[in-house]
């Protein structure tokens, strides 16, 4: 079968190996690795000092449920979820705001991976990398593109409640 006319979802991921964040050490602290659980949780496995900054925390070893809840929790929980279910990576464009009192811009992309067990079908892990503009407010409404037969498009998301100058 010609790689193509492939579906995404025939797709082999690499596994989780193929990439050590170590490698990389002028992006690590951009870095968010997440485990995709048997319960289908999110858990936080290395977070980048930029992250924690952004934050206001280390989440390392927390799950996403436990330190999000609401409408941004729905937001980002729906990006990790269509990276994971599509197999492909995901690139999104939005304001950032976090209960710190602050809005800014940020840029993430997703890309899933899979366990180092030899199952190249299943996502196990998504390694996020995420950079904030401390000088702007991104977009209210946000930019998401996706993987679609190997080609990128842009998806329709719903805004968050953020209001206007945040």
């Amino acid at each position: 079968m010609a790689a193509e006319s492939r579906s995404v979802n025939s797709r082999s991921l690499p596994p989780r190996r193929a990439f050590d964040p170590v490698d990389f050490p002028r992006a690590l602290s951009t870095l968010i690795l997440c485990e995709v659980m048997q319960d289908a949780a999110l858990c936080f496995r290395l977070v980048g000092t930029d992250m924690v900054e952004a934050w206001g925390a280390d989440f390392t070893g927390h799950r996403l449920q436990d330190i999000m809840q609401g409408d941004y929790h729905d937001f980002i929980r729906g990006l990790f979820d269509e990276s994971i279910a599509k197999r492909a990576p995901l690139f999104s464009h939005r304001r950032f705001q976090w209960d710190r009192g602050r809005s800014l811009d940020t840029k993430r992309l997703m890309l899933p991976f899979a366990r180092d067990d030899g199952n190249r079908a299943d996502v196990g892990f998504v390694l996020v990398s995420q950079v904030f503009d401390y000088g702007k407010v991104g977009p209210c409404a946000p930019l998401v593109t996706s993987v679609e037969g190997g080609d990128f498009i842009e998806l329709e998301r719903e805004s968050l409640n953020v209001a206007a100058g945040d």
